[in-house]
């Protein structure tokens, strides 16, 4: 049996599960997946507060314990972790904390049975053994709603162009970079010269801000929505029908251009990902994109 620790938003779920699903194949063994720091509730600004969120999708979670319970410690104060990291101890299981941005080789090469395994894995590296298998779980569990679906059929009758603006966190945390409108500008100069009447869909966390403030010299459209279902489970399957990425430094960007699964398509991605940070970003950005 291996463990793998959810922790962050969809996207950094969907490489953690990744890493997990493809040990487990590579092992034979089982997956389940650990959300005892995801469900637990932080009174800071400086991490915020996330859910499962891997449920938008047609995979079969095999949690370590289940969510409710998870739930009602973390309201009662308890303090879980620290007792549930005790507790796997006394059954055999390991626990190995990512130690590096770039991957490790032996994580692939030779990954550890009985072990709970604790990072970002921020690589398609780790998983691509099985990236057949994690392409039937990554399929979206429902249907667009009727908004979604309309966009969804505009961005399918034109050269579109997904342009993701992370904001939210990202303003004001100084690490990830949220790019100027700048960047998006000159990417989408950059996409323009090489393809014909492309049209820009911009998706964002703060669309309003969107809407206020980005204006491109090319058609575009700036994907502001009401819908009855998950919006960020709807921005994503909108976002990887599209032809062409112009990214933020965010996982959420990455899963897009990945599930897209597209040949030949330009993806530009910014350059730093990081603000102020040494970390080497090469096993995490393809080769084949351009970075301004």
């Amino acid at each position: 049996m291996i463990i793998v620790k959810l922790r962050g938003g969809l996207g950094n779920q969907m490489f953690q599960y990744a890493l997990g699903k493809r040990i487990a194949h590579q092992l034979d063994t089982t997956l389940k997946l650990d959300l005892t720091s995801l469900l637990k509730t932080y009174d800071t600004a400086m991490v915020t507060n996330r859910d499962y969120q891997l449920d938008i999708f047609n995979l079969e979670p095999n949690f370590l314990v289940k969510p409710g319970l998870l739930i009602k410690f973390d309201k009662l104060g308890l303090n879980f972790i620290s007792q549930f990291l005790k507790g796997i101890k006394l059954f055999g299981i390991k626990r190995y904390k990512e130690k590096t941005f770039t991957v490790e080789d032996w994580l692939i090469n030779n990954p550890k049975d009985n072990t709970l395994y604790s990072g970002y894995w921020q690589s398609e590296s780790y998983f691509e053994a099985a990236e057949n298998e994690l392409r039937k779980d990554f399929q979206f569990k429902d249907t667009l709603s009727t908004q979604a679906q309309q966009l969804y059929n505009k961005i399918t009758s034109v050269n579109a162009v997904c342009v993701h603006i992370r904001r939210g966190d990202y303003v004001n945390n100084h690490v990830f970079n949220s790019s100027s409108l700048d960047y998006f500008y000159n990417a989408a100069h950059h996409i323009d010269k090489k393809t014909e009447k492309p049209h820009f869909f911009v998706f964002s966390d703060d669309p309003e801000w969107c809407v206020e403030n980005v204006k491109f010299d090319q058609d575009f459209t700036v994907i502001d929505y009401q819908t009855d279902k998950i919006k960020f489970k709807e921005d994503l399957q909108l976002m990887s029908s599209c032809e062409h990425f112009i990214m933020s430094a965010s996982s959420f960007s990455w899963w897009a251009v990945w599930l897209s699964n597209k040949k030949g398509n330009i993806v530009v991605a910014p350059k730093p990902w990081f603000l102020n940070s040494d970390n080497d970003v090469r096993d995490l950005v393809s080769k084949d994109w351009i970075r301004l």
